[in-house]
């Protein structure tokens, strides 16, 4: 009975393997990843008043506050959508992606840095720095996946 047991024990063993990196991670190109919300930190200071959501910044026709959605195709290229007024004037056309484990390499094709944005289960989590009268802010973008 002990052998009988040690055999079906060391069979499981064998027979279950292991989920490598790309088995555990969200296939991004399934999803359109919609903003959630954009963070900025240290706060801003607007008329007075500090100010962390940066998609109140620029009003309610802005870009980010109207269905702003990230979308990854399989060639390599991504998308950046907006049904804001003034959004269909941004044009991404060399934006390039690439991913490896988690960290989603991001290339829209204006700027000579690529950023690094992290896969967290079904949220996408893309950090923007900028300096502003000698104050360095971050923007954290969370974007969630939505089914196409």
């Amino acid at each position: 009975m002990k052998k009988l047991l040690l055999m079906v024990t060391l069979c499981l063993a064998l027979g279950c393997k292991k989920k490598n990196d790309a088995e555990n991670t969200v296939e991004i190109t399934r999803y359109s990843w919609a903003l959630q919300s954009a963070t900025v930190s240290p706060a801003l200071q607007v008329e007075g008043k500090a100010v962390t959501n940066f998609m109140t910044l620029a009003g309610p026709s802005a870009c980010l506050n109207n269905n702003y959605t990230l979308n990854f195709l399989e060639n390599g290229t991504f998308t950046i959508t907006s049904n804001g007024p003034l959004c269909d004037m941004i044009s991404y056309q060399n934006a390039k992606w690439t991913k490896k484990g988690n960290e989603i390499t991001l290339n829209d094709g204006f700027s000579t840095n690529a950023r690094v944005a992290k896969l967290e289960g079904k949220n996408i989590i893309d950090k923007y720095i900028f300096e502003q009268n000698g104050t360095t802010f971050t923007v954290t973008y969370i974007f969630t996946a939505k089914t196409k």
